[in-house]
C-alpha cells in the first residue's frame, strides 16, 4: 500500500532505510558474474587502479546501486505502479566508498491535480553518514483516480 495519499501535502519529507554500501554488494554488482575465474572484473569499482587510471581518488560504488534505493523509497510511497508510471532524473555528485552508510530522502515540491488522478514531483538525493548529498534529483510518481478513497 502506497504512503503518499490525496492529504500529502508540499514540502512533506519522507525518507528510506538506512543502507550500508557493503564490499561483497560492490562485487556482486560491478564485479561480473561470480563463477567467472577472474571475478571481480577490474573496473573503477572494483579496483584501485583502475579508478586512478581514470582521474578517481578511490573506487567507486556504482551509481546504479543507489539509484535502486530511491527507486525503492518511490516504491515505498507510491506502490509498484511507480514502475511503470514514475519517473526519476538523477545527477551524481560524490563518490560512494564501500562502507558508507545511505538514507534515502524525499521531498515534495508540487502536488498537481490532473483529470487522471494526483501528479506529484518529488525533490530526491541520498546523503550519506556525514550528511553529505551523494545523488540529487527529481522524481515524479502520481496516485490515479481509480485509486483514491473516495
Amino acid at each position: 500500500m502506497a504512503i503518499i495519499t490525496k492529504n500529502t501535502q508540499e514540502g512533506q519529507e519522507f525518507s528510506g532505510g538506512l543502507k550500508t554500501v557493503t564490499e561483497e554488494r560492490v562485487y556482486a554488482f560491478s564485479g561480473g558474474f561470480p563463477q567467472d575465474p577472474e571475478f571481480p572484473k577490474k573496473n573503477i569499482h572494483t579496483d584501485l587502479a583502475s579508478a586512478i587510471s581514470c582521474g578517481l581518488p578511490t573506487r567507486a560504488a556504482s551509481g546504479a546501486m543507489f539509484e535502486g534505493y530511491l527507486a525503492e523509497l518511490m516504491i515505498d510511497l507510491f506502490g509498484e505502479e511507480w514502475l511503470s508510471s514514475g519517473e526519476m532524473s538523477l545527477t551524481f555528485i560524490a563518490i560512494v566508498n564501500p562502507g558508507d552508510m545511505l538514507i534515502s530522502k524525499a521531498i515534495v515540491q508540487s502536488k498537481q491535480v490532473e483529470e487522471s488522478g494526483l501528479k506529484f514531483v518529488m525533490q530526491v538525493w541520498c546523503e550519506n553518514q556525514r550528511g553529505e548529498k551523494v545523488v540529487v534529483g527529481t522524481t515524479k510518481g502520481s496516485l490515479k483516480n481509480n485509486t483514491l478513497p473516495k
